[in-house]
């Protein structure tokens, strides 16, 4: 009978059961504030898209870099390193780390490609780089809806030039997306990508 009575005064968890992996990857993609002002936005938010496997290049440089040995030596050197493109294929990104581009004002171009993690609100985050990003290219991440990618013509990317998406919904709901997206940012090239290859 007492033990009846403490379970009734014991309250069920009204939290979300996480997963192991659910765990590891809000940790992998939090962030630090501190960190940010140590190093600068730019080399802060290169270390969170290398530690969840994305592939940056920095502005007025050819090739991407993708491992912490290709960052400048000296941390604190923050005025001469900006991003300039992010390209993320099988990287764990998630909406915990996008606040990770707030600061970075030189990316133009971000690539999303099978982006397990990704999700309606990192869409939403965008509007970190929303001065300077001119193309995005997102396709196969399997958790956007079509109100996702709807938003893209909510979010005010002023200087927007090109949308890519593909591979994430029914073929009809990508269709219905590229017609109202065309339709709300008549300045804009919205294409819809043939299927991602290996």
């Amino acid at each position: 009978m007492l033990f009846k009575a403490c379970k009734l005064l014991i309250p069920r968890p009204t939290f979300e059961k996480r997963t192991f992996f659910g765990a590891l990857n809000a940790i992998f993609n939090s962030v630090s504030t501190d960190r940010i002002k140590q190093v600068g936005p730019d080399r802060a938010c290169a270390e969170w898209l290398m530690r969840n496997g994305a592939h940056i290049r920095w502005l007025g440089q050819e090739d991407f870099v993708a491992h912490y040995n290709s960052l400048p030596l000296d941390p604190e050197e923050h005025g001469s390193y900006h991003i300039e493109e992010i390209f993320a294929r099988d990287a764990t990104i998630s909406h915990h780390g996008f606040p990770h581009l707030r600061g970075c004002n030189y990316i133009k171009r971000i690539s999303l490609i099978r982006c397990a993690y990704l999700t309606d609100r990192c869409i939403e985050q965008l509007t970190n780089v929303h001065g300077s990003l001119l193309d995005v290219d997102i396709r196969d991440c399997q958790e956007l809806t079509k109100n996702g990618l709807l938003k893209l013509g909510e979010i005010n990317l002023e200087n927007l030039r090109s949308i890519r998406i593909g591979s994430m919904l029914e073929p009809t709901e990508l269709d219905d997306v590229v017609l109202s997206l065309q339709k709300r940012l008549p300045k804009v090239s919205v294409e819809l990508m043939a299927e991602e290859q290996n």
